[in-house]
């Protein structure tokens, strides 16, 4: 999937800002539309899945955005014979199949975009999501669509007056084959997070508690749950805060059972998750105790490793006696962080190496989990990486779009071949969420020229310069200033989201400068949709203002000149207004609200300066 980024760089800038109707005619050009005249037409099978009919008609839709020329869409044997039209080929076609144009070099989520003739040219994959996101690079490529943000608002569509097209060849294949984000919410960021080629393809989430319900197996199987502190603990429903024993007899036979039925159930799924629960509490028995000893791992946690790993090679190879080509993914969290000494983990089996990369900012632990991962990559065949990249809760813009290009080359080159987010995204962090996509399926892609090409997408040539100057701001924060407070701390998977220490080295001036940036952006944006796209990241923005307002007055007492107490409670109000009139808004709402209650309950009351953590419950749930 290599790519010639200044090609690709050069090529999308002139798609963006220039029509295809001066100067780009001549050999080695298909003219798909002139006008608003088709000479082209899409072409699927005879019994497309809805998957690529989808594709075809959103291929069709955004021809006809751009240029006023309708794509009709046909079926293969319709096609045939009718007429002289340019066919486009949508997915694996008869027409497709005899060609093989190169299907044998790509994975599941590529694509090819071929052309065979003047007169065909074929867009597929190997499987429907491949076909499906080589419809999208066709658009993006020769129409100049983006997607920017959640939502029509969100949509950059280029007006073409004539759509030529180049007849090179393209294949690509993510360079992360399973590339998943959590926390979006509702149908525009779900549709959004897709069309910029987001696929999960791997299970690995805590699930031990669904392969041994305890409901079922408290009064079977007692010895499958752990030992705690001399007494057996039975847990009830669907709590999650224990771990099974892994040398109790008969549970690795049990588990097999359990995952062959889910297979025979599903036939059609791919994968299987033995990732840990959520929880802190393992088994205490002799037979554990004996095989962990005393060791800890590098989060100064006790080291379950080479208990846990040995019992899921034991489960993997047990389930592959029957089920030889299934996956199965799992959690390096907490106690098993680390890889086990002395065995290398099943080919089969994924682990996905929990971290909040975002503090790789900090030299030593950068290197600490650059030295962590080559570890990972000699005990296993292939590793997932799980990142924690919140946008809420943080009560200002959390964007490091430097370091994650730096980390996700990174991990391409060290075997890393899935990736997973918490993002629970704020949209007023702009571009951060498209960068984190377009670098999880390119990660040698030019992460400046991404920027670039998004904020002048997004606002306009008149107004990119400051809204790169906003981000610009924000990034220094969060990569420079940042580990200077006591909020940065070393140890632990993830920065402290819950809490908000970060706000000690934020400055009135840093929220003045950002207003006025943002102002100016509004201001100098020209069409519509640039103004709509200001307005969304400015409307976004106030939050983050009117939240570190408060917090420096009520919290921090210090009080800008001419301003009385009244004016801090007034932000604190705003804040709490902004945060329930977003939850009606698609592309604003706030995943983590920090009013809510709920397994993230944490609320701040700036009259005590103090933070609810809402893990609080967890801890004294462990207690008892």
């Amino acid at each position: 999937m290599e790519k010639n980024i200044l090609y690709v760089f050069i090529l999308s800038s002139l798609l963006i800002l220039c029509p295809w109707n001066t100067g780009l005619c001549g050999s080695g050009l298909i003219t798909l539309t002139d006008g608003n005249r088709s000479a082209a037409r899409i072409i699927t099978p005879d019994s497309p899945s809805k998957q690529v009919q989808s594709a075809a008609k959103l291929l069709s839709d955004y021809v006809y955005a751009s240029t006023g020329a309708r794509l009709p869409i046909v079926k293969e044997s319709y096609a045939a014979g009718q007429g002289n039209k340019i066919n486009i080929w949508l997915g694996q076609s008869s027409y497709v199949m005899d060609q093989r144009p190169g299907l044998d070099r790509i994975t599941d989520d590529g694509f090819l975009i071929s052309f065979p003739d003047d007169l065909n040219i074929i867009i597929a994959g190997l499987t429907d999501w491949g076909t499906e996101f080589g419809a999208y690079e066709f658009l993006e490529r020769f129409v100049g669509v983006r997607w920017l943000l959640p939502g029509t608002s969100g949509e950059h569509v280029r007006k073409l007056n004539t759509l030529r097209i180049p007849t090179d060849e393209i294949i690509e294949n993510p360079a992360f084959g399973s590339r998943l984000l959590s926390g979006l919410r509702g149908e525009a960021q779900t549709s959004w997070a897709r069309r910029n080629r987001m696929h999960g393809q791997i299970k690995f989430h805590h699930n031990l508690l669904n392969l041994f319900p305890a409901d079922k197996y408290r009064l079977t199987h007692p010895e499958f749950f752990p030992m705690i502190k001399g007494r057996r603990y039975l847990p009830y429903g669907d709590a999650f805060n224990w771990q099974p024993c892994f040398s109790a007899a008969g549970s690795v036979e049990e588990a097999i059972k359990n995952i062959c039925e889910f297979f025979a159930l599903n036939p059609d799924e791919q994968s299987y998750s033995l990732g840990i629960n959520d929880s802190h509490t393992f088994c205490q028995c002799e037979l554990c105790l004996a095989k962990v000893g005393s060791r800890k791992n590098f989060l100064n946690r006790p080291d379950y490793s080479g208990l846990y790993y040995e019992w899921a090679n034991r489960v993997v190879e047990g389930v592959l006696k029957k089920y030889p080509d299934k996956w199965f993914g799992c959690l390096a969290y907490n106690e098993v962080a680390e890889p086990p000494a002395g065995f290398k983990l099943n080919p089969r089996l994924v682990p996905f190496m929990t971290y909040d990369r975002m503090k790789w900012v900090d030299p030593d632990i950068e290197r600490q989990g650059k030295e962590l991962t080559e570890r990972w990559a000699d005990q296993a065949s292939q590793i997932g990486w799980y990142d924690y990249i919140y946008g809420t809760p943080y009560l200002v813009p959390r964007v490091y779009f430097h370091k994650m290009a730096e980390y996700y080359s990174y991990a391409k080159s060290r075997g890393v071949r899935a990736m997973y987010a918490e993002a629970y995204p704020n949209w007023g962090e702009g571009p951060k969420l498209y960068v984190a996509l377009r670098l999880q399926w390119d990660p040698d892609l030019d992460v400046d020229a991404l920027l670039n090409e998004w904020y002048r997408a997004a606002v306009g040539e008149k107004s990119a310069e400051d809204l790169a100057a906003y981000y610009s701001l924000w990034e220094d924060f969060w990569t420079n200033r940042v580990k200077k407070s006591a909020w940065f701390a070393g140890r632990g998977a993830y920065l402290k989201f819950t809490g908000y220490g970060y706000l000690e080295l934020v400055t009135y001036r840093d929220i003045e400068q950002s207003r006025r940036l943002l102002e100016s952006v509004a201001a100098k944006a020209e069409t519509q949709d640039q103004k709509e796209r200001a307005g969304i990241i400015l409307r976004a923005f106030e939050y983050y203002e009117a939240s570190v307002i408060a917090y420096l007055g009520l919290v921090k007492k210090q009080y800008q000149p001419g301003m009385d107490k009244a004016y801090y409670k007034k932000m604190d109000q705003k804040r709490k207004d902004l945060v329930k009139e977003f939850e009606k808004d698609p592309v604003l709402i706030h995943p983590i609200r920090f009013d809510k209650k709920g397994i993230f309950n944490f609320q701040w009351d700036v009259l005590k300066g103090r933070l609810e953590n809402g893990y609080q419950w967890i801890t004294d749930l462990l207690k008892k």
